[in-house]
């Protein structure tokens, strides 16, 4: 192997190693935005299923309250 050639690859290993620091930045991004996810799914949930119990409980109590 040429000095050139080793030159070329010491670019080529250079080139890639830059390329995953940015990948390693984007998957990074791409995991925080998935755990907010999660966190905001776990809440949606939580509210809704208030809502329901409350709803089935004024619905419980309404026809005793018109009778």
């Amino acid at each position: 192997m040429t000095e050139r050639e080793l030159g070329e690859l010491s670019a080529r290993v250079t080139a890639i190693e830059h390329d995953m620091k940015g990948m390693r930045s984007d998957v990074r991004e791409i995991r925080d935005a998935l755990l907010t996810l999660r966190g905001g799914k776990r809440v949606l949930i939580i509210v809704i299923g208030a809502a329901a119990s409350l709803g089935a409980g004024i619905a419980t109590l309404l026809p005793s309250l018109f009778r």
